[in-house]
């Protein structure tokens, strides 16, 4: 099975190569390994671009510095220019990152490769309703429907736009951004977790080394999208990202404070407070 869908992903990537190449979004997890490496066996023309978050963890940004020198490090830029972290985002946005509110994905990771063809590693594990559901997908646009590989008509893109929301169940493998102009390529969107250890270890694919002390996935430190469980054991991992949130929570309130909503804020009336709130959201 493995093999039948590694030369379906080459023979995708061969025959849709745009002339600019492809950007890949290299997160240096275990899926943006992957399509590193099938777009490598492709011997196709690509980018590799990893975006710099400030709070993937340090073992991470190690594997992709000594691991893949060729990935190039894209750091988020405001309008004015100025970098972007969480840090300054939280007191900007004025508000911590929720579940529901995950603005820090928007603005620290899915900026890059606007007008490209972007290649990701977003995949959902396998049941028979998404397999069935899993073809190919018409896009319209300009009531005209464009062939994009695929033909299978979903609700969701009856209107021609598909909006790139990580971690959706109902994310296929091409996806076009109306909001960005950029067509999404999710190659390994149909694998299962077995396959995608089996290619890496069929094929000794350098991995992170956090996936051999018990990860099984790997992204920003306390990501609002996991478990309360996994985020404390994140930051008793790396507690000086627990303090740089308590730090960067602290900006807020005396932001709040200043514009006088402190009193009505549901996220506590400092740093700490607020961190407590946000770790049980």
């Amino acid at each position: 099975m493995i093999e039948e869908k590694v030369k379906r992903v080459v023979k995708y990537l061969q025959d849709c190569e745009p002339k600019e190449g492809y950007y890949l979004a290299f997160s240096g997890g275990k899926d943006s390994s992957v399509c590193k490496a099938l777009l490598d066996m492709a011997q196709v023309k690509y980018d590799a671009v990893y975006r710099v978050t400030s709070v993937d963890p340090p073992e991470l940004v190690r594997f992709v510095r000594d691991k893949h020198p060729d990935v190039k490090r894209e750091i988020p830029l405001d309008k004015e220019g100025k970098p972007i972290t969480m840090w300054n985002l939280i007191p900007k946005r004025g508000m911590p990152p929720t579940f529901r509110v995950r603005y820090c994905c928007e603005a620290l990771k899915e900026t890059g490769g606007d007008g490209r063809k972007v290649i990701t590693g977003v995949r959902w594990e396998e049941s028979l309703r998404r397999r069935q559901n899993s073809g190919l997908v018409n896009i319209k646009l300009n009531g005209k429907v464009k062939d994009l590989h695929f033909s299978k008509d979903f609700e969701r893109v009856k209107t021609g736009i598909i909006l790139t929301n990580d971690n959706d169940e109902s994310r296929l493998m091409v996806e076009f951004c109306y909001k960005r102009t950029k067509v999404t390529v999710n190659p390994i969107i149909d694998w299962t977790s077995s396959e995608v250890w089996d290619f890496l270890l069929k094929y000794k694919v350098p991995y992170c080394e956090l996936y051999d002390e018990g990860f099984d996935r790997i992204g920003c430190i306390g990501c609002p999208l996991a478990c309360t469980e996994k985020r404390k054991q994140e930051f008793e991992r790396w507690p000086k990202y627990r303090e740089a949130y308590i730090r960067s929570f602290q900006k807020l309130s005396d932001k709040l404070r200043e514009q006088g909503k402190l009193e009505n804020s549901k996220f506590g009336p400092d740093g700490e407070s607020m961190f407590r709130w946000w770790m049980k959201d």
